[in-house]
């Protein structure tokens, strides 16, 4: 999808260096093969509540075969980005990391994921990465996020179904929404602030924040090998 790999803004060449709203510098790049034990020690540092949030199940750690799907991404069907917090005289520190998986039956959308380790929540990395995500998404033909939500109860559905009349429902089972959120198009300068500001998938963030919806994300669930 979309055009050669090397014309993307957001390509295997891609690095930045962003600040927190606390001072701290994170490095941000492309996701690698070689990256799993980052990740892995990555998920260590994420509190069991975190680790619930992000698997929507007690998870202890992440097998070998979910470290591959992680890292081995082709960056145009499956994009990551990580953001590390570099040290002078300690091995670098996963901070993060940001991705989409493009839906087999759809090329337009994809499921995104964006995870913040605990000692980095509140500090704005999670909105930065979220920017960078949408704009690697349009890069790559992707103009639909989907996601699905656990909404427990009726004000939960309502708050969903009130985001816009853009956003795009079926209901799942379980208690679940799908969400088909519109992504939204950059700013004609990349990586302008807040352009995103306002937007369904703004919106919905604030919800997860305050513990308003849950998300359940599938992204992280490699598939199954062929029988």
């Amino acid at each position: 999808m979309g055009g050669a790999e090397q014309s993307y803004r957001y390509g295997e060449s891609y690095e930045e260096i962003v600040q927190l709203s606390d001072g701290q510098r994170i490095h941000l790049r492309p996701m690698r093969p070689s990256d799993k034990q980052l990740l892995l020690d990555g998920f260590e540092n994420l509190s069991p509540d975190s680790r619930y949030a992000r698997f929507m199940a007690p998870k202890a750690t992440l097998t070998d075969r979910e470290l591959r799907y992680l890292t081995e991404v082709d960056g145009i069907d499956h994009f990551a980005i990580g953001a590390i917090r570099r040290h002078l005289v300690s091995k670098p520190e996963g901070a993060g990391s940001a991705r989409f998986v493009r839906l087999t039956d759809r090329p337009d959308a994809a499921e995104p994921a964006v995870t913040v380790l605990d000692r980095f929540h509140g500090k704005g990395l999670g909105s930065i990465m979220l920017q960078r995500l949408i704009e690697a998404a349009w890069e790559r033909d992707v103009r639909w996020f989907c996601t699905e939500l656990l909404a427990e109860n009726t004000a939960s559905r309502r708050m969903i179904e009130s985001l816009s009349p853009e956003v795009k429902f079926r209901h799942a089972g379980d208690g679940a929404i799908i969400a088909t959120l519109p992504v939204p198009e950059p700013d004609r300068t990349p990586t302008a602030p807040g352009f995103f500001d306002g937007t369904p998938i703004h919106k919905l963030l604030s919800y997860v924040a305050r513990a308003k919806v849950s998300v359940r994300p599938r992204v992280t669930q490699p598939p199954e090998p062929p029988r």
